[in-house]
């Protein structure tokens, strides 16, 4: 049995500083790292390596938002689609940032923001929907000449370098202007600031295209990642679950062949800015994971532990093999050595 561990941002951008590393001691991760063979490769974005896993073809963004509205059980046909995710815009001194992705609406509640949306936009060809309150979604009777970055790489980021792109980009710039003023000002948005609940007074667009083939089914089964994951498993006919608690609750369920165990719980800590958050779960993962998964790999219940760091600045694979675990003279180095700006 192989085991590859995806850890989005188990490397963070190099903006945050060598600080965020300070004191951090995870000696069975370094240890995992240093006698592993590991290769550095050019940087992708997590959504990017996880499309090249699974042969989807890039159109002008990777088509995510068509995988996932059929993951939540819509129907993309050959339509062009976009993820609307709603987000909360913030001023931060002389910026505009996405501060958050607000994921707490009830079914009512989006019911009337997505009936608000469309009764705004389906004049210009454009409609919205929300097969699940979680997620909402954009359908375009043409395809835009049209870049977006992922809601994951924008947030806590100014909005000025994260907007779409292309010959298109200031018409679509327009939608999520005239989106914020529907939804600043909806009767839905004033009940919750009243109440004290976050709102979303705007829409982020990304992942856009045409319903993609995945061409690849690259692992016997999946675990964790959240929506973006479980799309392309769903797509791929792979099983799919949530992350179990540790590597031995997984082991306790794990199937032979290849599988992939997605860690997002450190990447989401830093989108939220929780540097603390972030470290937590570092040392989580030391101890419930790579600890345990190093001894089944030292009694041969797995064959090989593969680790990937990923972001859109780093992209390392550690393979460990069970005769690599003797590499006794390979020492631990810390883990900010391995960051590309060290």
């Amino acid at each position: 049995m192989h085991c590859t561990l995806l850890i989005p941002d188990l490397l963070p951008p190099a903006e945050l500083g060598a600080e965020l590393y300070a004191g951090l001691r995870l000696p069975f991760l370094t240890t995992v790292l240093a006698r592993g063979t590991t290769i550095r490769h050019a940087a992708v974005p997590f959504e990017d390596w996880l499309c090249e896993r699974f042969g989807v073809t890039r159109q002008q963004d990777h088509p995510l938002a068509a995988l996932m509205l059929k993951a939540d059980d819509g129907e993309p046909g050959s339509h062009y689609w976009l993820c609307a995710e709603p987000i909360l815009l913030r001023v931060d001194r002389d910026r505009l940032i996405v501060a958050a992705r607000i994921g707490d609406y009830n079914a009512a509640e989006v019911a009337e923001l997505i009936a608000a949306l469309n009764q705004h936009f389906n004049a210009d060809g454009i409609d919205f929907c929300a097969p699940t309150p979680l997620r909402w979604y954009l359908r375009t009777g043409r395809t835009p000449a049209l870049v977006t970055h992922s809601l994951a790489s924008a947030l806590n980021r100014s909005i000025k370098h994260h907007l779409p792109r292309g010959d298109d980009a200031l018409a679509w710039h327009g939608v999520m202007n005239e989106a914020q003023m529907i939804l600043h000002t909806h009767p839905v948005n004033e009940a919750r600031e009243a109440r004290g609940a976050a709102i979303a007074n705007s829409i982020w667009l990304w992942g856009g295209g045409a319903s993609p083939r995945v061409s690849l089914t690259p692992y016997a089964a999946i675990w964790g990642g959240g929506p973006v994951v479980r799309a392309l498993a769903r797509a791929a006919d792979i099983p799919y679950a949530g992350l179990p608690a540790s590597a031995s609750a997984w082991l306790a369920n794990a199937v032979a062949g290849h599988a992939l165990v997605v860690i997002d719980g450190a990447a989401n800590a830093l989108r939220d800015g929780d540097i603390t958050g972030w470290r937590d779960q570092l040392s989580a993962i030391n101890t419930q994971w790579i600890q345990p998964l190093t001894t089944a790999l030292r009694n041969k219940t797995i064959d090989k532990l593969t680790l990937i760091a990923c972001n859109s600045e780093n992209l390392l694979a550690t393979n460990v093999e069970r005769a690599d675990l003797w590499r006794l003279w390979r020492r631990a180095r810390p883990l900010a050595a391995y960051a590309a700006n060290a």
